[in-house]
């Protein structure tokens, strides 16, 4: 059975412009049936998502995109976890305990802190290729720097506003429907992904950014909070 699965999305919770219940409300009508929100370093986003989730037709992958000491990866779990330490070790650690994936997300992206070179290490799940919101030369990069690495490769929207969730996607090939089967196809590279851009997407990712930059980012308040939780 195919699904369709966008693995790293951002929420309120850090950087993004959605609450997690919209998200998941975008991403049903968008036909995605697997959403991970992969706030900066915390699986809270994800750990709100799921009580929204319509569990008949969609599953989320707890996430989480941590900034370690090499560059940014995605942590991908059925169950949510609890961030520590940054130390790559430690999420090494924690993947292995709790049947997680550790992917690179954008490494070669000129922008971002992306891991780069060191996507030839082993202990990395699958990698991240394509993301929809780096730009077109970084992309070009990842795919021909890591296309002959024998793991399995990711396209993910990255999206930070409604319009860009799905935009980039994963077809994954899965016997049951649910968080640890959709892991384990992935790890055996039951996966294909779908490289896309969405110009509007993009634009409104912009407009996001510069609305941020001109505000000034501040880290999510209590009140802020309190609205996460409505």
């Amino acid at each position: 059975m195919d699904i369709f699965g966008d693995l790293h999305i951002h929420s309120i919770v850090s950087d993004g412009s959605l609450h997690p219940s919209e998200i998941i409300k975008i991403s049903k009508a968008k036909s995605i049936q697997v959403v991970s929100i992969t706030d900066h370093n915390t699986f809270l986003g994800s750990l709100i998502g799921s009580k929204y989730i319509d569990r008949r037709s969609q599953i989320i992958i707890h996430g989480a995109e941590v900034r370690t000491h090499i560059g940014d990866v995605l942590v991908l779990c059925p169950q949510p976890n609890f961030i520590s330490s940054r130390d790559l070790l430690s999420l090494i650690d924690l993947c292995r305990d709790n049947n997680c994936l550790l992917i690179p997300s954008h490494p070669y992206d000129v922008l971002r802190l992306g891991i780069r070179g060191n996507v030839s290490m082993k202990v990395w799940n699958a990698i991240e290729v394509f993301n929809g919101s780096s730009d077109l030369l970084s992309n070009i990069v990842s795919y021909i720097l890591t296309k002959d690495i024998d793991i399995p490769h990711l396209s993910n929207s990255d999206a930070h506003v409604g319009y860009l969730i799905g935009s980039a996607y994963n077809i994954i090939d899965v016997d049951d429907f649910n968080a640890d089967n959709v892991l384990d196809s992935i790890r055996k590279g039951r996966v294909i992904p779908i490289m896309r851009y969405s110009i509007k997407g993009n634009i409104k990712r912009v407009g996001w950014g510069l609305k941020r930059f001109i505000n000034g980012y501040k880290p999510i308040s209590l009140d802020r909070l309190n609205k996460v939780f409505k």
